[in-house]
Parts: structure tokens; sequence; C-alpha cells
């Protein structure tokens, strides 16, 4: 075979090539890593907290819907409770769901938002009429 011996030389080459390109270098460590993928702190976006919060309250009476922000709590509007709400319990819209707030520790789940409790809010932003 007339290929083998320039194929055995070329691969020969090849590990010598690779093993001189190597040798000066060093790999860098996991903190130079980390340090050179992740942006500089100062450049990045503080998180904050919305400064408007929405809920649906059962009370003892009926459900309601109302908002808190700056500038202190909405009137409630009445509205449908929904069936798993207890007396004393109140969904907050928490991001792309809401969060079910309890005395209960067992009951502070997130749960799916009630529409009347997300049009509220759309409405508030002008997002719907």
């Amino acid at each position: 075979m007339r290929g083998e011996p320039v194929a055995v030389a070329l691969l020969a080459w090849l590990a010598l090539l690779a093993l001189t390109d190597c040798r000066d270098r060093v790999a860098p460590g996991p903190l130079e890593l980390a340090s050179a993928s992740a942006p500089e702190p100062a450049s990045m976006p503080s998180a904050r907290r919305p400064t408007r919060r929405y809920y649906l309250e059962r009370t003892a009476a009926r459900c309601e819907i109302y908002r808190i922000d700056d500038e202190g709590m909405s009137a409630p509007t009445p509205t449908p409770c929904p069936g798993e709400l207890l007396v004393g319990e109140r969904l907050r819209i928490a991001g792309k769901t809401c969060t079910r707030e309890s005395d209960d520790a067992d009951r502070i789940l997130p749960v799916v938002c009630p529409d009347p409790l997300t049009n509220k809010e759309k409405r508030d932003l002008g997002l719907l009429r």
C-alpha cells in the first residue's frame, strides 16, 4: 500500500504540531473562564419589583379586586369568587402567573390567574378597553 506511509507520516506530523502548540499555553482556570464570559455587574440592569400590585381577595361577604401602589389602595371592585379561594385568602399577580397568599403555609402556591384579575391589570395599563 503506497499511501499508508504518507498517512502515518501526516498523522505523526499533526501530533507533533498539536504537542508543540499546546506546550506553552496554560488552560484557564474556572475563575478566569467565569470572569471572561460574565458581563460586568455595573452594565447589568437592576431587577426591580413592580410598584403596582393587583389582588383578588375573598372576604366573608364577597370577592373583590384592587391594586396597591405608591398612592395607596384603589377602590375595590366586586368580582365572582374562584372556587378554590377560601375566606381570608387572596391572589396576587406575580409575573405571568398568580400566587395564592394564605395564612395556611400549605396553600401558598402558584395558581392560574383568573381572567377578571388579569383584565383589571390590562385595563389599567391601557391594553384593554
